[in-house]
């Protein structure tokens, strides 16, 4: 669903955002909900499910369960209990059930979260995802608005999932192949180190860049402002074999539908091409963190980062009122 569809349905709604205790309800869009139990501690809880973006029942788990707890990660939390959420056609042999929670339990042991049970449901398409309780201190709470001026766009994962998945499940190349076991070795990885060292360098800002793209979440990420954000294509992390997928065709119907709502909000160099454009709009499952973040701070975080084995990159900056809140630069 697009965010303009979602906001019309709730902005009608009466919330709970008037008790006190709501540090963070619906107000900006963020990842998850923050609920304050005392002045040194508040919960964290998000839920998400998605539909296989591969066929092997334990990587699906893996990813699912990565791109749950990622909402965790994403408002500087510290993940610590879950619950599945699935849908499952009971005429599937039980084993594949069986290793897609068999994926996310290793995932979620990974996180030093436990999984403790959960739903399912009949249903004609796979379906999963996890329900996640995180902890953060009332005052560490990581939002994905409060961007400066002048502060560094730093982006821990590589770009181009939804390309990849399109392009492996149109047979475009196998589970053999290298493209493939980037996708997945980028979708499985926790974003948990990237999270702690977003506090521990001072980021303002904070998010996952999931299905709206990382237009759309940038969009979000400047939602009530009156900055922008200037970024760089050639700065641009990809992954291994995503835009050549790109050009040759494989995008899905959620990249179209980012692309269309971000036309009137961005500003493209002449020279792009289509392909490129489309990167800006790839739907990711799993995605890396986007961090708002002092400039001179970045480039230390980015070694840390690196060091690591993260694909991540400094993509832009954040400038102050423009034409356009999205500037692109080739």
């Amino acid at each position: 669903m697009s965010p303009e569809d979602l906001g019309s349905i709730l902005e009608d709604l009466v919330t709970a955002e008037d008790d006190p205790r709501v540090l963070v309800g619906l107000q900006s869009s963020d990842d998850a909900g923050v609920y304050r139990l005392d002045d040194e501690r508040a919960l964290v809880f998000t839920v998400d499910l998605i539909t296989p973006i591969v066929d092997d029942p334990r990587d699906f788990g893996r990813i699912a369960a990565a791109n749950s707890i990622s909402d965790i990660y994403a408002m500087g939390a510290k993940p610590l209990m879950a619950l599945n959420v699935s849908g499952f056609e009971p005429k599937l042999p039980a084993q594949i059930y069986r290793e897609i929670l068999q994926g996310a339990r290793e995932v979620a042991h990974e996180a030093r979260a436990v999984i403790l049970g959960g739903h399912t449901i009949k249903d004609k398409e796979i379906k999963y995802g996890l329900a996640v309780v995180g902890e953060v201190h009332p005052q560490k709470i990581l939002r994905n608005t409060g961007a400066q001026e002048g502060d560094a766009l730093l982006l821990s994962k590589a770009l181009g999932t939804s390309a990849l998945a399109t392009a492996f499940k149109n047979g475009a190349f196998d589970e053999s192949d290298s493209r493939y076991r980037a996708m997945v070795s980028s979708m499985t990885r926790l974003n948990r180190e990237a999270s702690v060292l977003a506090q521990e360098f001072g980021a303002h800002a904070l998010t996952d860049v999931t299905g709206f793209g990382l237009s759309g979440h940038m969009l979000e990420m400047l939602t009530g402002s009156e900055l922008g954000f200037r970024i760089r294509l050639s700065s641009l992390p990809v992954l291994e074999g995503a835009l050549e997928m790109l050009a040759a065709g494989y995008t899905c119907g959620g990249g179209e539908a980012n692309r269309k709502r971000a036309l009137d909000k961005i500003e493209l160099p002449e020279e792009i091409e289509l392909h490129q454009e489309y990167l800006l709009h790839d739907p990711q499952t799993s995605g890396g963190l986007l961090m708002a973040l002092p400039k001179e701070r970045a480039p230390a975080l980015l070694a840390r980062l690196q060091e690591s084995g993260h694909a991540a990159a400094i993509v832009g900056e954040v400038v102050g009122p423009s034409k356009q809140p999205l500037h692109v630069l080739a």
